[in-house]
C-alpha cells in the first residue's frame, strides 16, 4: 500500500498518536463519559448554593448580572433555566449591560438599575472576578454578590459573598468558559435541593447544549471535562428545545441532524454576537429563552439583519488596518487603533489581523464616553491575563482577558506607550502555552478524501482551542477546474486531482494572488482539511498554498 494513503483507522491511530495519550486515554478521547467532578472543591460552591436557596425561601429578588457575548449571554440563559424549573423567574430581573455605553463588567449603572428593582442577591455569569469596587459598592447597599467567573483574577478577590471560579479551590476543571462556571453552579444547586424542589433526575443535561455552544465559542481549551461538556453539548443541541436555536437554524438552513461545532461558531455565534456589538444585547438572550414563535422568527431576521451590518462594518476597518501596517515592522504583541473605529467590533478585527500577520493584537477605538477601548486576540504563546498583570498600573484602567483573548480600556494619554509597555511585559510573564503535535500538517494525497477517512477523523472532534482540527499538505495537485461562488463571487470552488484521487475544493474570501494561482490546468500544494460536502460525500478546505 502506497505510504501517502493511510487507512481510516492508521489515519485515526496517526492523529491520536500526535496527542500522546495512553491507550485508556485514547478511549476516553473517543468515547467520552458524561460527568461532572465533586463541586465542592470550588472553594465557595457550596455557600453560593446555600445563599441562593435562602433567597428562594426568603421571597427574595434576584438579579443576574452577565457579560454580553456568547459565553455571559448563554450563561444567563442556563441559570434562567434553573429558575424557571424552581417557578421563581417572576422574582429573576437579568441584568446585560451595553457594550457601547457601560463596557465589559460589573457596573454602577447596572448595580443601580438591579437595586431599583429591589433585588438583594446578584449572582454574575463570565464577569466581576476583577470588580473589587462595584462588589464593595453592592454590599454597602446591602445587596449580597455571587461572582461567577473564569477570568483571570487581580492580586486579590472581590469581597463577595461567594466567588464561584475555577482558581479558587481545587476543581480539577481549570479552563471552564463562563458558562461552564454557572452550569457547574446549577448542578451544585440541585445535587443539593432537587429532590426538595421535586426535579427531575438528569434535568440539567438539557442545559448542554448552551454550555457547549459557550465552551466552543469563548476558545477555552477543548480537552478533559471541556471536551465532555462540548461533545455532549453537541448531543443536545440535535434535540434542542429551544425555540429561537431551532427557529435560528431553519432561517440559516442548517441542518440540525447534521450539526458540527464550525456551524456553530461561524454561523451561530457571530449573529448573537451581533446583538451587543450593533444593537442591544437583550435580542440574543431573548432570542435563546423566548417560547413565542411569531417573537424567535422576528429575532432571527433581525439577528440577520445587523448581522449583515456587521461584516461590512468589521471589513472596512480590517481594509483600514492593513494600509496602517503596510510600513510598519511589527514587534511579537501589535497594537493598533484609530479613534473612528467601533470598540464593539474590534475582537473580530483583531481576529482577522491575528490569523493574517501571526502577531498578537490589541486593537482600539474610542467609546462613546471618549475612553480609548479595545480588544486583543493572542497567539499560543502569549496569555492576555498575564500580560494585563505585568503591565505597570496607570497604564491601564481596567482589563480582562484569560489566555486567548480579552478586553481593555486605557487613557487616550497612555494609548502609544501600549505597545512598548506589552512587549516588555512578555519577558516577566511565565506562561508557555501547551501545543499540540496534532496542528503538525500531514503530507498525504488525495486518496484520503473518502467518508470513511472523515468518519474517523471526525470521531478526534470537537475541534478548537488544545486540539486543532487536523490539516494536511497535498503536493503537487492538478487543478481541472474552477468557479467562483457567493453573493459577490468572494468564495472558490474548484476540482483537484493527483495520482490517487479527484475531490472538490473550496476557500472563502479568495485573495487576488491566490486566484491567480489556482487556475485551471495549474499545478498547486496547499494545506488544507477534510469536511462533509455541502451535497454530501467530502471536499477539502484549503486554508493556504504552501508554495
Amino acid at each position: 500500500m502506497n505510504p501517502t494513503i493511510p487507512t481510516p483507522d492508521e489515519l485515526q491511530n496517526l492523529l491520536l498518536d500526535r496527542l500522546n495519550l495512553s491507550e485508556e486515554q485514547k478511549n476516553d478521547f473517543l468515547f467520552p463519559k458524561y460527568n461532572v467532578g465533586d463541586l465542592s472543591l470550588f472553594e465557595d460552591m457550596n455557600i453560593a448554593v446555600e445563599r441562593i436557596y435562602k433567597a428562594i425561601k426568603d421571597g427574595e429578588q434576584i438579579g443576574i448580572y452577565a457579560d454580553y457575548d456568547c459565553d455571559g449571554i448563554p450563561g444567563a440563559v442556563v441559570l434562567i433555566d434553573l429558575f424557571k424549573a424552581l417557578k421563581i423567574e417572576d422574582r429573576v430581573h437579568v441584568y446585560i449591560p451595553d457594550r457601547h455605553d457601560e463596557g465589559y463588567g460589573l457596573s454602577v449603572l447596572g448595580i443601580d438599575a438591579l437595586e431599583a428593582k429591589g433585588v438583594k442577591l446578584i449572582i454574575t455569569v463570565d464577569l466581576g472576578i476583577t470588580a473589587i469596587a462595584e462588589v464593595a459598592d453592592a454590599r454597602s447597599r446591602g445587596i449580597d454578590v455571587i461572582v461567577t467567573d473564569h477570568h483571570q483574577k487581580l492580586s486579590e478577590y472581590p469581597s463577595a459573598f461567594a466567588v464561584v471560579h475555577p482558581k479558587k479551590g481545587s476543581y480539577p476543571n481549570q479552563d471552564p468558559c463562563g458558562a461552564g462556571v454557572a452550569f457547574y453552579l446549577v448542578c451544585a444547586f440541585l445535587g443539593k435541593y432537587k429532590e426538595e424542589f421535586g426535579i427531575k433526575e438528569g434535568f440539567e443535561k438539557w442545559m448542554l447544549d448552551l454550555v457547549g455552544f459557550a465552551t466552543l465559542s469563548d476558545m477555552v481549551p477543548l480537552v478533559g471535562e471541556n471536551r465532555m461538556l462540548v461533545a455532549y453539548g453537541m448531543m443536545v443541541m440535535k434535540k434542542t428545545r429551544r425555540l429561537g436555536l431551532r427557529t435560528l437554524f431553519a432561517e440559516q438552513r442548517m441542518d440540525i441532524n447534521a450539526l458540527i461545532e464550525t456551524d456553530l461558531t461561524f454561523t451561530v455565534a457571530p449573529r448573537l454576537n451581533a446583538a451587543s456589538r450593533m444593537a442591544t444585547p437583550m435580542l440574543a438572550f431573548e432570542l435563546l429563552s423566548t417560547n413565542d414563535p411569531s417573537r424567535a422568527l422576528v429575532l432571527a431576521k433581525e439577528l440577520e439583519k445587523i448581522n449583515a451590518e456587521r461584516k461590512l462594518l468589521v471589513a472596512r476597518i480590517v481594509k483600514e488596518a492593513h494600509k496602517k501596517l503596510d510600513s510598519r515592522e511589527l514587534p511579537e504583541i501589535v497594537v493598533l487603533g484609530d479613534l473612528s473605529w467601533r470598540p464593539a467590533v474590534l475582537g473580530l478585527v483583531a481576529t482577522k489581523l491575528q490569523e493574517t500577520y501571526q502577531r498578537s493584537f490589541f486593537v482600539w477605538g474610542e467609546s462613546g464616553d471618549g475612553v480609548i477601548k479595545g480588544s486583543c486576540r493572542m497567539l499560543d504563546e502569549h496569555h492576555a491575563g498575564y500580560l494585563f498583570q505585568a503591565i505597570p498600573e496607570g497604564v491601564l484602567i481596567h482589563a480582562g482577558g484569560h489566555q486567548a483573548a480579552g478586553g481593555f480600556a486605557v487613557a487616550k494619554e497612555k494609548i502609544h506607550f501600549l505597545e512598548e509597555e506589552l512587549n516588555k511585559a512578555i519577558s516577566e510573564v511565565e506562561h508557555q502555552a501547551e501545543t499540540s503535535n496534532q496542528s503538525d500538517a500531514i503530507k498525504t494525497s488525495l486518496g484520503i478524501v473518502t467518508t470513511r477517512h472523515l468518519q474517523k477523523l471526525r470521531a478526534l472532534a470537537p475541534f478548537g482551542v488544545g486540539n486543532p482540527q487536523p490539516s494536511f499538505i497535498f503536493e503537487n495537485v492538478l487543478v481541472t477546474s474552477t468557479k467562483m461562488f457567493g453573493k459577490n463571487k468572494e468564495h472558490l470552488e474548484c476540482n483537484i486531482e493527483d495520482s490517487f484521487g479527484k475531490a472538490v475544493a473550496f476557500t472563502f474570501f479568495v485573495d487576488e494572488e491566490m486566484k491567480s494561482k489556482i487556475q485551471s490546468g495549474e499545478r498547486v500544494s496547499f494545506l488544507g482539511t477534510l469536511e462533509a460536502g455541502w451535497r454530501g460525500g467530502v471536499r477539502v478546505r484549503i486554508q493556504s498554498l504552501t508554495k
